[in-house]
C-alpha cells in the first residue's frame, strides 16, 4: 500500500523581526513530516510569477493555512494570503502577537466611525508597530465582522514565542494522524 502524501502547511507571516521563529516553526513541522510551504524558506514555485502570485498559489495548494500575525505589516502579501485563505475557506489556524490584540483594543475607538465601519485612521511607523493594517489583518483572520460568535475563528495569542507560541504549534501539529483525520472530517463536512 503506498504511503499517504505529506500534509502541506502554508506558513504565512511577515519576516521582519520574525526570521528565527519562522525557521523554528519550519524545522518543527518538517520534523513531524509535514511539507511546509514558506516564502521565507524559498520553497514556493515562483518561475514566471510575481511574489504575490506564487504566494496565492501556495495558499491554494496547501491543506492547512498557518497564519502568524506580528506587529509588522511588511509588504502586505501576508494580508493578501490571509484574505485568500478566507475566501476559499481553507482550513486555517492563526497566531497573533499580543501587541496586535493590545493595539486593537486601544485603537478601536479611532479606527471605526459611529456606523462601525473602518475609517482611514493610520498610525506613524514605529519600532513597536509599522502599520495599523496589522490590526485589520487580525480582524480579518478572526472574522471580527461576523455577527455570530460561532462564526469567529480563534487566533492564539503569544507574547514570548518560546513560552507561548511554540507550545501552541506543538499541540496543534505533533499528532499528524489526528490532523489527517480532522482534515478528512472537514473535507467530508462532518
Amino acid at each position: 500500500m503506498p504511503a499517504e502524501r505529506p500534509i502541506k502547511i502554508m506558513l504565512s507571516s511577515t519576516v521582519y523581526h520574525f526570521k528565527n521563529e519562522i525557521e523554528q516553526i519550519y524545522g518543527v513541522l518538517t520534523g513531524f513530516g509535514y511539507e511546509v510551504l514558506c516564502s521565507h524558506i524559498g520553497n514556493l514555485y515562483a518561475l514566471g510569477k510575481p511574489p504575490i502570485g506564487a504566494c496565492i498559489e501556495a495558499v491554494e495548494e496547501c491543506d492547512i493555512f498557518l497564519g502568524i500575525i506580528t506587529p509588522f505589516y511588511g509588504s502586505g502579501i501576508t494580508h493578501e494570503e490571509i484574505l485568500h485563505a478566507i475566501k476559499i475557506n481553507k482550513p486555517r489556524i492563526f497566531m497573533n502577537h499580543a501587541h496586535v490584540t493590545f493595539a486593537r483594543q486601544i485603537l478601536k475607538p479611532f479606527m471605526y466611525g459611529a456606523d462601525k465601519k473602518r475609517n482611514d485612521f493610520k498610525i506613524p511607523k514605529s519600532a513597536a508597530m509599522d502599520d495599523i493594517r496589522v490590526v485589520d489583518m487580525y480582524n480579518d483572520a478572526i472574522g471580527a465582522d461576523k455577527e455570530h460568535l460561532v462564526e469567529k475563528l480563534w487566533s492564539q495569542e503569544y507574547y514570548n514565542f518560546a513560552k507561548d507560541g511554540m507550545p501552541f504549534i506543538l499541540k496543534q501539529f505533533s499528532d499528524v494522524e489526528r490532523v489527517r483525520e480532522d482534515l478528512k472530517k472537514l473535507k467530508d463536512g462532518k
